[in-house]
Parts: C-alpha cells; structure tokens; sequence
C-alpha cells in the first residue's frame, strides 16, 4: 500500500491546535492591548465640542448641532480657544451663533455670544448700564468680554505732557455695541461706542477717569473667559493711583 505524502503546508494535527491557541492568545493580547491604550488616551485627554451641523451666524445652537471631540494632552496647546465638552449646557445650548458655522469646525469660545443670546437682559440690582466712546475694534461682538484702556497725560507739568496707556477696567462684558445686542456685521462693529453694566458706585468714577483722556477715547481689547461667566469689573491699581494724584494736584478752592 503506497503511503500518503504529507503537504508540506499543512500542518499536522498538533501544530495546528498549537497555532489555533497562539492566535486565540494573540487575539486576546491584542485586545488588552487596545483596551490600555484606549483607556490611557481617555484619562489623558479632554473633550471639546465640533460641530454636527451647519448652523447660520445668529441662529441659536442647538444640542443636536454639536458633538464632543476627544485630545491627547500633547495637542491641547492647539484648542486653548476652543469650548469644552463640559461647559456645552452652560454656555453654549440656546446662545446665538455670531457668523455662519460649518460642518466639522471647532466651537471657539468668541463663536457664541455668551450673555447675549436674548437680546439686552434686564439690568441687575446695584449696577448700571452706561455708554463709553472707544477706538472702533473690528472683531468686537455683544458678549464679549473686554479690557478697556487709555492713553493719559501722566505728567503733572501742565506746562509738559507724557502721554501712557493705562489699564481702566478688566473683566468687564460688553451688552451691546452702538445699542445692539444682537450679532453685528462689520459696519455695526466699528461703531465708536459700546454699552457695559458696572456697579453704580463704580460709574461717577468711570465718568471722571473719561474726563481725563487724552483723546476721548477708550481703548479696548478681547478677554479670555473659558469660564463663560463676568466677574466683578474692577479698576485697576494703577488707574486709582492716577486719579489720586489728580486729587491731591487740585489746589483748594478759594473761599
């Protein structure tokens, strides 16, 4: 009887069960090994919001219009200026988007207008709303957050001037440009005027710092908020000194 040739690509009988384990174990290996990595890029990444759908400039977003986005901490110097996952539902869902929004973008905290959504809110208790005149600024939008400035004679020499941009008011949200709370196109945003909401002890003091101008306008320039939410606009350390050393400058009056 003649004897069977054996293939020699075939495996025998113990070398294919050894095969079929090792593939089972590379199989299961390889899931552990997906598994830790996937776990080790979630506990070291964070969530930011993408958009799902278009949306057009000043129409409200919605929950269904935006998407969580997950970023390895190596990148996370690239999205300082997009919005978290974890602030969608209270800065983001129902706020009017301030220009038309693609498919597939990144969510920018300056892409909302946090504050604004509704048009200018009622006016809260102990505070006031007033008008200042500024330097037209054309990435200006209602709900921004802003520090204002201003170029000062710092000379107490009447006779001489020294002219210094002084830091006025930090933390401050702007409710409307030129009386408008809503998105504004680029003629409406170089209006030479803004309305913001300070305490009303704080607006005597605004009212004299802008006597002393040195060309009746204010600086302005945008504010990080990743939070969302204005804090109590303050004066800075260096615009109070100045007014009272114009205090103290004012000789008495004359009885």
């Amino acid at each position: 009887m003649a004897r069977r040739k054996d293939n020699p690509w075939l495996p025998s009988g113990g070398v294919l069960v050894v095969a079929v384990i090792a593939a089972v174990l590379a199989g299961i290996l390889l899931n552990v090994y997906v598994g830790y990595i996937k776990d080790g890029y979630a506990e070291d990444s964070v969530m930011f919001l993408q958009m799902k759908r278009n949306i057009s400039k000043g129409k409200p977003i919605e929950s269904d219009a935006i998407a969580a986005f997950r970023v390895p901490k190596p990148m996370l110097e690239y999205f300082s200026k997009v919005v978290k996952f974890k602030d969608a539902d209270s800065l983001v869902i129902g706020r009017k988007a301030r220009r038309d929004m693609l498919k597939g973008e990144f969510l920018q905290y300056m892409d909302f207008l946090s504050g604004s959504g509704t048009g200018l809110n009622p006016i809260r208790a102990g505070y006031e709303r007033t008008t200042i005149f500024i330097r037209p600024e054309p990435l200006l939008q209602p709900g921004a957050f802003i520090t204002i400035r201003g170029y000062f004679d710092t000379n107490p020499d009447p006779k001489k001037e020294d002219i210094e941009i002084i830091d006025v008011l930090d933390n401050v949200q702007v409710k409307a440009i030129g009386g408008s709370a809503e998105p504004v196109e680029s003629r409406r945003r170089s209006a030479d005027n803004i309305q913001i909401e300070i305490r009303t002890t704080q607006v005597t003091q605004l009212l004299q710092i802008s006597k002393q101008l040195a060309d009746k306008h204010f600086l302005v320039s945008l504010s990080p908020t990743p939070t969302g939410v204005a804090g109590e606009p303050k004066f800075s350390d260096k615009i109070l000194d100045y007014l009272a050393r114009l205090r103290t400058a004012v000789p008495p009056a004359t009885p």
